[in-house]
């Protein structure tokens, strides 16, 4: 974002507005890595002092991805404890209390995890499963998720429904219904192995659920660096159907990244106005009118927000905008009402 590149080298603002595009989107787990490889990156420079203005900025960033994660898994565990499923909720539970020092959520994991044990007559039910159920039993793709495998309480497989859960919509349905090779397709992007990826991509894919194939393809071409193929896959998964909205954010992603500003504005205001990802896109409007200058329209599209579930992002980003035109009064209002409470 302009107004942070006073602050920000080139390369840390680059990390930092993915790692925020991803966070908007609700890709909580890319998000972290962008912000953990910026920090990574910075903490290695020569500027001590820059570097630990910028480790702050980073580590506040990575704190807000644990603290949606660590949502998310306490939402899975709700969801595990309304089928029987107790160990799981459990695995879920405390991989929520790792991920975050909020104390509410924190509170919240423990609370559910006593009610666990309490309503759950043989504790031994509550013990971790070892990601052992049966279908994780193909033993080769397991292979190539267990190098580089992060969490060693969930098996891949349910590593995978976690990711997947970040989706909008129907699309979890979509995606959880895919089978095991794409799921490992999925696994190899999410860890930067994009060469791998798309060899199983290719692999999985047999002509069915194309728009979901083409989204992700051009989604794995980009990271590779071929932005025109990466291009032209995206809009054939826009062209094959219109309703899955993953084709649409990405290509306002690939748009906003390429600095292609005004062909990415049209792209969001139409998925504003076909109510694609509405709120989403319109968080990426005013990203991409900071981006262009227009204090006055990201003014407009972050307040337009505020009386959403994306509010406290977008009086995030309202009261930056505010402090950077001096309209500190207005700045201090919005800080008041919708960030207070923020603990960082």
């Amino acid at each position: 974002m302009a107004f942070l590149s006073r602050l920000f080298s080139k390369k840390a603002d680059d990390y930092l507005a993915r790692g925020d595009r991803y966070f908007e989107s609700h890709s909580f787990f890319e998000a972290r890595t962008a912000y953990e490889d910026g920090l990574q990156r910075h903490l290695s420079g020569k500027d001590a002092e820059t570097a630990d203005d910028i480790g702050g900025m980073f580590r506040v960033k990575i704190a807000l991805a644990n603290r949606a994660l660590a949502e998310l898994n306490i939402a899975e565990a709700v969801h595990a404890i309304d089928r029987g499923a107790h160990a799981k909720a459990a695995e879920h539970l405390d991989l929520a209390k790792t991920l975050t020092d909020d104390l509410d959520l924190r509170e919240k994991a423990e609370k559910l995890l006593a009610n666990l044990v309490e309503n759950t007559n043989d504790t031994n039910k509550l013990a971790p499963s070892g990601g052992t159920c049966s279908s994780c039993a193909s033993k080769e793709p397991e292979a190539q998720a267990d190098a580089h495998y992060e969490d060693p309480n969930l098996s891949p497989l349910d590593y995978y429904d976690l990711l997947i859960r970040q989706l909008p919509g129907e699309m979890y349905s979509r995606y959880a219904g895919l089978g095991e090779k794409f799921a490992y397709a999925y696994l190899a992007a999410s860890r930067d192995e994009h060469a791998e990826a798309l060899a199983l991509l290719e692999e999985w894919y047999n002509g069915s659920s194309g728009d979901i194939y083409r989204y992700e393809k051009g989604m794995i071409q980009y990271r590779l660096g071929n932005t025109h193929d990466a291009e032209a896959s995206l809009h054939e998964a826009v062209a094959e159907n219109g309703a899955n909205p993953l084709p649409h954010i990405g290509l306002a992603l690939l748009l906003i990244d390429g600095g292609r500003l005004d062909e990415a504005a049209e792209r969001l205001d139409a998925m504003i106005a076909g109510e694609i990802l509405p709120e989403n896109a319109r968080m990426l409007r005013g990203d991409t009118c900071q981006l262009a200058g227009d204090t006055d329209g990201a003014i407009r599209h972050y307040g337009m927000l505020l009386s959403t579930p994306f509010a406290r992002s977008a009086a995030e980003r309202l009261h930056d905008v505010l402090i950077h035109c001096d309209r500190h009064q207005e700045a201090a209002a919005v800080f008041k009402r919708y960030l207070g409470g923020c603990c960082h």
